[in-house]
């Protein structure tokens, strides 16, 4: 019997043995998983961890001990988003919903120092006595204004760095003979690198000090997204502002917008391992190097340009910095009277279109001039620089940067500008200068196609300069051989660039100035002009391209001008000076159409003034039309003026002279209609006849033929009249005949001789 249960216990522990072998490494697992659970449930999620990760692989199924670190990183998760919570609601006053978070946060995670922090905070609050006028200005500085005021002095230097940074990449980006990007894509460029710059000095501080909110997948995804669709846009712009032939002068922007797009956005996006602050920060750092990338390459096509003229020893010369200064903004517009001539362009119409704001002078001094060149050269946006050494008085080299690299540079003499001789230093110096700023503003417009309008078609800096110091009063000396010298520099302007428009017609009015009155023909000149006209790119231009409009207006008054005059002279047969007629109301209604404001409204600021100051002569020349044509008029049926408004200027009121006195010689006017005329006449003429000059003009002009024996205008022109050297009609030798000027401020300013006697 002892034998048979031996043997039936034997086969049951051999039976049992795999089951006994494999039990204590199940209960390892499960009792280490257990242990663990306790502690995490416990709050203790630092030991639940360690136990978690303390099982091995030799321990049995570790599904658990999976299931459990997940559960322990949820936990965390949870408490800090309940103390985030709950700071949140500490700052909107509700101290026992904070509580409750806190505590909730502390059952979650027992080490969380947030949330040990916040209850303390809580108690802190809640022990206070009642607040107080000093306590509630304590609690806001130390609530409000400190952590604001931290976080607004870190974004500030954080914006600082970042604009630097731009400044030093915009010589990387922006080529020196790069065009500049139409107007509208610049400026949308600029504003999304200004915003992404300042999204990025905020962000950093904000996340790092009030940490508003805990990053999620969902929220990397979105930032992504966004990524993408900045970088895209950015690119976008690039294609819309340049040239498609321009595009490798920005190879660089595209292929750095393109790297930092896809790169980040890949590593933030599907790179494994990587939390969510992380992928969400790699976001953030994107975005901010597409900010860097994007402002550089916008402000470093500004119209931004600072000069220095220094003298041969290398110090500044800071009078003709200034001077230099001037002169790049009113190239051109030296002669205030010139709107009133048909000899030149309107007065205030620089060729410079290069706004005021846009340009600066180095200081002088070496300590501050040492500072502010370390100061630009971390700016974006002052692009240009230009540098004009005095070598002496007959000598100049100009160089020029854009962006910190070398653009254009040129050494040019007085010779090589064919420049008369010149006793006075500071007017050689003058002329310069003012070689060295047509030098700049034509290698800018090289680049800024919105600055050769006001060149006029001028593409060679030397046709620019001898234009505007043969036009210039202060740059040419004043004696005998001035005319002569102004002829042959502007002869030299065209020679030197046949596409400078107002070369070409500042060269046939100063051609026809020095003319002699005696060798004359007022329609030859008219014909020539309006061939001129018709051949040049100034008949085709657009209302809008304002920047031809001065050249323009000038072309049409002197054209209706100068067939006025041949009309009134009375040469030609009947066919010919009705066509005189006709040619001359053709400019003058075109002329009264561009000066009115309602009808063409310009936009810029000098152009709308000189539209304005234009705009009552070109009236006064269509009424003159009207009174010349044979049909009905209106003019002069009324016992007023035939003209409208205030007591006019001197200039204009010499118009008005003239119209009284073509509406009195009208053939449908009784007696009684031609002496009122006369007498307007007479009354406008006592305002107009201010100078010797103009008592000799009017006492010569063939309108005021009528008014030769009128006592009241013998007395106005008495003092303009000078004893004739020669016989009456006679040139002196040397000198021309008389310019008996129809319609004065039509006419050039001619060479005259000794008046005639009425």
């Amino acid at each position: 019997m002892w034998n048979r249960l031996a043997l039936r216990l034997a086969v049951l522990l051999f039976a049992l043995t795999p089951t006994l072998a494999a039990a204590p490494a199940d209960t390892v697992a499960q009792q280490t998983c257990a242990a663990a659970d306790g502690h995490r449930l416990a709050g203790s999620l630092d030991r639940a961890k360690k136990l978690y990760e303390s099982v091995k692989a030799g321990d049995g199924n570790q599904r658990c001990a999976a299931d459990g670190l997940r559960l322990v990183a949820k936990a965390r998760q949870d408490a800090a988003e309940l103390v985030t919570a709950g700071q949140l609601l500490i700052r909107s006053g509700d101290l026992e919903g904070a509580e409750d978070r806190f505590r909730r946060a502390l059952r979650l995670d027992a080490a969380s120092t947030a949330a040990g922090a916040g209850i303390g905070r809580v108690l802190e609050l809640r022990s206070r006595p009642l607040p107080t006028a000093v306590s509630n200005g304590d609690r806001f500085y130390r609530d409000w204004a400190l952590p604001l005021g931290g976080l607004a002095v870190f974004a500030a230097v954080g914006m600082l760095v970042l604009f630097a940074l731009s400044g030093l990449c915009s010589r990387w980006l922006v080529k020196v003979d790069a065009v500049a990007w139409t107007k509208w894509p610049r400026r949308i460029a600029k504003a999304l690198g200004g915003f992404l710059l300042f999204a990025a000095a905020v962000m950093t501080p904000l996340f790092a000090m009030f940490n508003p909110f805990t990053p999620t997948w969902t929220q990397c995804r979105v930032g992504v997204l966004v990524l993408l669709v900045v970088g895209a846009g950015a690119a976008f712009l690039a294609f819309w502002g340049a040239d498609w032939k321009a595009f490798p002068h920005w190879r660089a922007l595209l292929v750095s917008l393109g790297v930092v797009t896809v790169a980040l956005g890949a590593v933030a996006l599907l790179a494994s391992g990587l939390s969510h602050d992380v992928r969400l920060m790699g976001v953030h750092v994107g975005l901010a190097v597409i900010g860097v990338l994007v402002t550089a390459a916008a402000f470093g096509q500004n119209l931004r340009l600072q000069v220095e003229v220094q003298e041969s020893d290398g110090s500044v010369n800071a009078a003709s910095s200034d001077y230099l200064l001037a002169r790049m903004k009113s190239l051109g517009t030296e002669d205030p009277a010139a709107l009133h001539k048909a000899t030149s362009t309107p007065g205030n119409a620089p060729l410079s279109q290069i706004p005021v704001e846009e340009m600066s002078v180095l200081p002088a001094g070496k300590v501050v001039g040492a500072l502010s060149r370390l100061f630009f050269a971390l700016r974006p946006d002052l692009t240009w620089r230009a540098r004009v050494t005095l070598v002496d008085d007959n000598r100049v080299a100009t160089a020029l940067t854009r962006n910190g690299q070398h653009a254009a540079s040129q050494v040019f003499s007085r010779p090589d500008l064919r420049l008369p001789a010149e006793s006075d230093t500071d007017r050689a110096k003058a002329q310069m200068l003012t070689g060295a700023a047509a030098f700049i503003l034509v290698q800018l417009s090289t680049v800024y196609h919105e600055l050769q309008d006001g060149l006029y078609g001028a593409r060679h800096w030397r046709s620019v300069a001898l234009q505007v110091i043969a036009r210039s009063r202060s740059l040419l000396a004043d004696d005998s051989t001035r005319t002569a010298t102004r002829v042959r520099l502007l002869a030299k302007a065209v020679d030197e660039d046949q596409n400078n428009e107002m070369a070409r017609f500042a060269y046939l009015w100063a051609e026809y100035e020095h003319r002699p009155y005696s060798e004359t023909d007022f329609g030859a000149f008219a014909r020539i002009i309006d061939q001129q006209y018709k051949a040049s790119t100034v008949s085709g231009v657009t209302d809008e391209q304002e920047g031809w409009m001065p050249l323009k207006l000038s072309v049409l008054y002197s054209s209706a001008t100068q067939w006025l005059n041949s009309y009134v002279e009375g040469d030609g047969t009947a066919e010919e000076r009705a066509e005189m007629l006709r040619n001359s109301y053709a400019s003058a209604a075109e002329l009264d159409r561009l000066c009115d404001a309602q009808r063409v409204p310009w936009k810029g600021k000098e152009l709308r003034r000189q539209q304005a100051l234009m705009h009552p002569h070109a009236r006064n020349l269509v009424n003159c039309h009207e009174a010349l044509s044979p049909g009905p008029t209106s003019l002069g049926t009324e016992q007023e003026h035939s003209h409208d408004g205030p007591p006019a200027p001197p200039r204009l009121a010499y118009d008005h002279a003239c119209l009284h006195m073509l509406v009195a010689r009208r053939s449908d006017r009784t007696e009684q209609d031609r002496r009122r005329q006369r007498d307007y006449a007479i009354e406008d003429l006592a305002r107009a006849l201010v100078t010797e000059s103009d008592r000799q003009d009017a006492k010569g002009d063939p309108c005021f033929v009528e008014l030769q024996t009128d006592p009241r205008f013998r007395k106005l022109v008495r003092a303009g009249l000078t004893p004739s050297a020669g016989s009456p009609g006679k040139a002196v030798a040397g000198r021309a005949a008389p310019a008996h000027k129809a319609f004065r401020i039509w006419r050039p300013k001619r060479v005259r001789g000794p008046a005639r006697e009425p």
